[in-house]
């Protein structure tokens, strides 16, 4: 059975997960839009636990968690035009595929789904770990999106290591995803008010 602690435990529920990244272990997280399943984003034994728990398609890339933008930049491609349009928009609820500089675990593929969350708690982890965290619904692939702890399934609860409590996600749906390669939203999802997806073409 997985530990639990709430966030309001902040300094406890700090070191808990960081100790559990640290040992290839998954935790289910609060973010801005749903909660998460994360791990070491460069932990091959970790990122396969995830897409068992999740009974994912090995196939289908995970997104990831950076602290801010000198580790985006330390993994991904990014020119100016992509940076422009992050920079307007992060932190947020939003994912941005772009170009990976080197293979990572989290993705079969040379691109990867990036996100700087409004919610800080990943952010501080993958700040103090120094690696980029992934971050995927905390549900088994295809059922309903976990925007409460109450909502996650049992077999999601019995498999991972650590659970940490924040109530009910801020937006609760998924974030938008926006293709920086191509220049298009692949995924219409949680918008903050007052943010625009426009750019030159």
């Amino acid at each position: 059975m997985a530990k639990k602690l709430s966030f309001s435990d902040y300094d406890a529920a700090i070191d808990e997960a960081k100790k559990c990244i640290s040992s290839d272990g998954v935790l289910v997280y609060p973010t801005d839009t749903l909660y998460g399943l994360g791990c070491d984003a460069l932990s091959k034994k970790a990122v396969e636990k995830i897409y068992s728990i999740k009974k994912r398609d090995s196939g289908k890339p995970l997104s990831i968690i950076v602290s801010d933008y000198a580790m985006l930049r330390k993994y991904c491609n990014v020119d100016a035009k992509q940076e422009r349009i992050m920079h307007s928009l992060l932190p947020g609820p939003y994912t941005f595929i772009l170009g990976l500089k080197k293979p990572m675990p989290a993705t079969p593929t040379m691109q990867v789904g990036v996100r700087v969350p409004e919610h800080v708690f990943m952010r501080h982890i993958s700040k103090e770990l120094g690696i980029p965290i992934v971050t995927t619904s905390a549900n088994i692939s295809g059922k309903k999106d976990i925007v409460s702890i109450s909502d996650m399934e049992k077999s999601i609860s019995n498999s991972v290591d650590l659970i940490i409590d924040d109530g009910k996600c801020h937006y609760a749906q998924g974030s938008t995803v926006i293709d920086l390669i191509s220049m298009k939203v692949v995924r219409k999802g949680a918008v903050r008010a007052g943010d625009k997806f426009e750019w030159e073409q």
